[in-house]
């Protein structure tokens, strides 16, 4: 019986560590402009969907233009997992990249690089539509799901091997 009890146990544990693991750090989703996208007009905010909710504490977007000057603007934006960056000044033709150092809920630190290229300077900034995030990576909930159901089956399987032995004698 204490075997047993021990195997249980240990399951549980594995469960547990496990489960805290995988549903930890979140993941950027969506980025709008869309990493490698190509647009006339320049946008007017930088857009970083993620998985989990993340702050603004410690976080920093920089949009850099083709000559090498950032032009972001004001301060970053966040309601919970939609992190915003106004720019401003987006003239130059060709490719700008972003650059984010995000912090998670959990305190995680994640790094988002992407890039988006504009096709003619002079145009107004419109502002962007930001994209609905994709379907919700549900990684997590799987593992998790996963994991309880084996769970389920040792202690089923533990129980049955402990009505079945013979009483001792």
């Amino acid at each position: 019986m204490r075997r047993l009890f021990a195997l249980l146990v240990a399951s549980l544990l594995v469960l547990v560590v496990s489960t805290g693991t995988a549903a930890a750090h979140a993941k950027l989703e969506s980025m709008t402009p869309a990493d490698g996208s190509t647009a006339a007009a320049p946008p007017t905010e930088v857009v970083l969907t993620f998985s989990e909710p993340v702050g603004t504490a410690g976080a920093e977007v920089q949009v850099v233009s083709p000559k090498g000057t950032n032009v972001s603007t004001g301060r970053l934006t966040s309601i919970d997992n939609t992190i915003r960056q106004p720019v401003d000044g987006l003239v130059d033709v060709g490719r700008y990249t972003v650059d984010a150092r995000i912090v998670s809920a959990d305190g995680h630190p994640i790094t988002v690089y992407g890039s988006f290229t504009i096709t003619h300077a002079g145009h107004p900034a419109v502002p962007v539509a930001a994209t609905p995030p994709t379907a919700s990576s549900s990684s997590n909930l799987v593992v998790i799901v996963a994991m309880v159901l084996v769970m389920l089956v040792v202690v089923a399987l533990a129980v049955v091997i402990v009505r079945r032995r013979p009483a001792p004698r």
